[in-house]
């Protein structure tokens, strides 16, 4: 796997990113384990950059990639995401946009992962 600078900050992210969004089914019907073992097949091929976003079913994209990194080292990966846009779970394309501070705080807090640390 080939890797780049990201910027100025001193990380080293992989040539190719994981765009999340297939794991929440958006798609196609998608089998769970199914979906964190292609996370997992992704960092043995040294991809450590995943993309993911609250948009992406609903936050199922989010919940799924989060069970699949649950046991792998933080420094192992990045996560790069979008806020403001909210879909509804239920409803894909019911959508809310709010670009709030407080939301944003709270979009954070739920993620619940510790912020990359850079050089």
């Amino acid at each position: 796997m080939e890797y780049r600078s990201l910027g100025r900050t001193g990380l080293k992210v992989s040539r190719l990113s994981f765009g999340a969004s297939s794991l929440s089914g958006v798609f196609r019907a998608v089998d769970e384990s199914e979906a964190i073992r292609a996370v997992h097949v992704a960092l043995d091929c040294g991809i450590n950059y995943f993309d993911v976003a609250p948009a992406y079913g609903g936050t199922v994209s989010e919940t799924v990639l989060g069970k699949a990194l649950a046991r792998i080292p933080r420094e192992r990966y990045y996560l790069s995401t979008k806020v403001g846009k909210y879909t509804n779970p239920a409803k894909y394309g019911d959508d809310t946009l709010d670009y709030s501070r407080a939301r944003i705080r709270r979009y954070r807090r739920r993620c619940s992962v510790r912020p990359a640390q850079t050089p």
